[in-house]
């Protein structure tokens, strides 16, 4: 019986330590799963409420907006690569990622994305490696349309940014560059192919070696690349348009590029207010490019031609100033029908060559100080034909004009040209030379004769004006058919202001000299106009320094009491061109005019209450300058 028992108690024992180890384990599981729970809920919840700059840095990011497409917007969003909805007001937005190319050839391709909003900003996209022997992109974006590309920075990459088929695209403020430290090297910084209503501005794309440009849209039209700088496009172009038309490209800056702009094969484009200047090959180059116009641009110290046209028809070139280039400020090849107006050419070797071109109309241009030819028209082959100048200006230029075919012409029907060597005269005084002017082939029937000075009516100031530190206006009237620039000195030609119309002298510049001078001397001004021809007109007009009245309060004193009679006040003004002093008790209410010190009028001080009295005195001056001072004091009765 006792072992039985011993038995039933072994047996006993040995269940309660299974059933420890048995619930241990349930407990111990329920508590790792639990945790394991825990965990994973933690981490969606972090994933969903993440922000999006806390990404981390990636290979490449690919979005596939087709139908059924796995890695469409949805998807990114999911990843925590976008956020956003996509619509106008709540776009998807790709920002704050490091994108380290170690392998695959794109960093950020968006595809198929033509109904939702994006915006792809604030990112960085390099290659990460030594040495780059793929064809790489930084951002490409295919088929897409409603998308933005801000503020990003790439580099080390093959092509900085690529379109293809995509409208209404934004690329603003990004900065692409090739590291010339690696062996690395950049082809495109931009390249646009097949898309329209592109805004293309405010971009820097810089330092790229091998054959290829700054940005290149090929086979694309109606888009804008306007203020952008690009510069160190080393083998190629810093814009280039091909099958491109119907493009503005305005007010960029492009320089130290081998060619600053091309347009090939490309109709009805812009090209206005750039400033192209030291590119190694031209300056501004179309071929086979037609109804362009070139307006407005500053270009210059290229190391070719400012503007090179070959085979290319109908564009107006106006108001440009090209200047110091080494070869030709224009050059037109088997180019005709142009219109070729109201440019400044300065400096160059030749102003314009014509070369086999016909037709082209050439007038109003300041042709100026060019150290071979003003304008050549060649013979080579079937030469130069049927070119029209008038209404020229050349001065200054070793040779002003060659026609070497003799077959152009130099004159309009009422009009020719001015040449600062013509040595006819004009004694019917009708602006044209009485005989013609015969050149190298060439004969002007109608010469401009010009040797009048701009004249110049001040109307006011008026001499011996008083002025004061406030800087007057001036009106004058200046008069010459042929006028180019005026300006004004005030400070004997330290600074020379140029105006175009009546205005304020510049107040600044007033300000340092009045401060300068004593009171009541002289401010010598002198208004200046130049002519096309060069001559020079000036007038003067000598005003008068006059500050402001001073005023000092001898008496009352301040917090004096006085009682019912009406103080007496002393007053000091200070002033040679003195209009009024008054004064005034009840905070310009009742202003007393007064010629001498004396008592503040008895009836006024009688309406006045007891306690604090206020009282103000003022003195103007004829030019208008007006001050006051004022003295505090009591009025109490006993």
């Amino acid at each position: 019986m006792l072992k039985n028992n011993k038995r039933k108690k072994g047996i006993l024992l040995l269940l309660t330590v299974l059933y420890i180890l048995i619930a241990s384990f349930f407990v111990s599981g329920f508590l790792i799963d639990s945790n394991r729970s825990f965990r994973k809920g933690k981490i969606e919840f972090e994933s969903k409420n993440s922000k999006l700059k806390s990404a981390g840095t990636y290979t490449n990011i690919t979005i596939d907006d087709r139908p059924g497409s796995p890695n469409n917007w949805a998807w990114a969003k999911a990843q925590s690569l976008v956020t956003g909805s996509g619509t106008l007001l709540d776009p998807y937005i790709i920002e704050g990622h490091i994108l380290n190319m170690s392998s695959g050839t794109i960093g950020l391709h968006i595809t198929n994305s033509t109904f939702s909003y994006f915006i792809i900003r604030n990112n960085i996209i390099q290659w990460n490696q030594l040495t780059n022997i793929l064809d790489m992109t930084g951002i490409f974006l295919s088929n897409i349309t409603k998308g933005k590309i801000v503020s990003n920075t790439i580099y080390n990459i093959t092509k900085g940014i690529h379109l293809n088929n995509c409208s209404n695209v934004k690329i603003i403020n990004n900065t692409i560059y090739d590291n010339t430290l690696s062996s690395n090297h950049m082809r495109e910084g931009i390249l646009v192919e097949y898309s329209y209503y592109l805004n293309i501005s405010k971009n820097i794309v810089y330092n790229i070696s091998l054959l290829g440009n700054g940005m290149f849209l090929n086979s694309s039209f109606s888009n804008e690349i306007t203020d952008n700088k690009i510069y160190d496009i080393e083998n190629g172009n810093g814009i280039k348009l091909e099958n491109s038309n119907f493009t503005k490209v305005s007010e960029n800056i492009v320089y130290n590029n081998e060619v600053g702009i091309t347009l090939q094969e490309s109709h009805n484009n812009i090209i206005s207010r750039n400033s192209v200047s030291n590119n190694t090959d031209n300056g501004l180059v179309l071929g086979q490019s037609h109804n362009n116009s070139i307006l407005e641009n500053n270009i210059n110290d290229n190391t070719q031609d400012g503007i090179n046209m070959v085979n290319s028809n109908n564009n107006p070139i106006s108001k440009n100033h090209i200047k110091d280039n080494i070869l030709n400020g224009i050059f037109l090849s088997n180019s005709n029908d142009n219109i070729i107006s109201g440019n400044k050419i300065q400096n160059n070797d030749d102003g314009i060559n014509l070369y086999v071109s016909i037709y082209n109309r050439i007038y109003e241009n300041s042709i100026d100080a060019n150290n071979n030819r003003g304008i050549f028209a060649d013979d080579f082959g079937t030469g130069s034909n049927y070119n029209l100048a008038y209404w020229n200006f050349f001065t200054g230029n070793v040779i002003h004009a060659i026609d070497a075919t003799s077959t152009n012409y130099w004159n309009f029907t009422y009009i020719g040209n001015y040449w600062d060597n013509y040595t006819g005269v004009d004694t019917d005084h009708n602006g044209i030379g009485d005989t013609n002017h015969t050149f190298n082939g060439g004969i002007d029937y109608l010469p401009i004769w010009d040797l009048d000075l701009p004249t110049i009516n001040i109307i006011s100031p008026s001499d011996n004006d008083l002025v004061g530190r406030t800087a007057p206006s001036f009106i004058v009237e200046v008069t010459d058919v042929y006028l180019e620039d005026m300006w004004y000195t005030i400070d004997d030609h330290v600074n020379n202001i140029l105006f175009t119309n009546n205005e304020t002298f510049d107040q600044t510049l007033w300000e340092t000299l009045w401060d300068s001078i004593a009171e009541m001397s002289s401010i010598y001004i002198i208004f200046y106009a130049n002519d096309t021809f060069g001559h020079l007109g000036s007038n003067n007009v000598s005003v008068i320094k006059s500050v402001a009245p001073v005023i000092t309060i001898i008496y009352p004193i301040e917090d004096a009491i006085f009682g019912a009679i009406a103080p007496n006040f002393t007053v000091e003004v200070v002033e040679s061109n003195l209009d009024f002093m008054w004064y005034s008790v009840d905070g310009g209410l009742t202003n007393v005019i007064f010629i001498t010190n004396g008592s503040i009028s008895q009836s006024i001080w009688d309406d006045l209450p007891e306690g604090g009295v206020l009282i103000r005195f003022y003195a103007n001056d004829s030019l208008g300058n007006l001050v006051f001072e004022q003295v505090h004091i009591f009025k109490e009765i006993p």
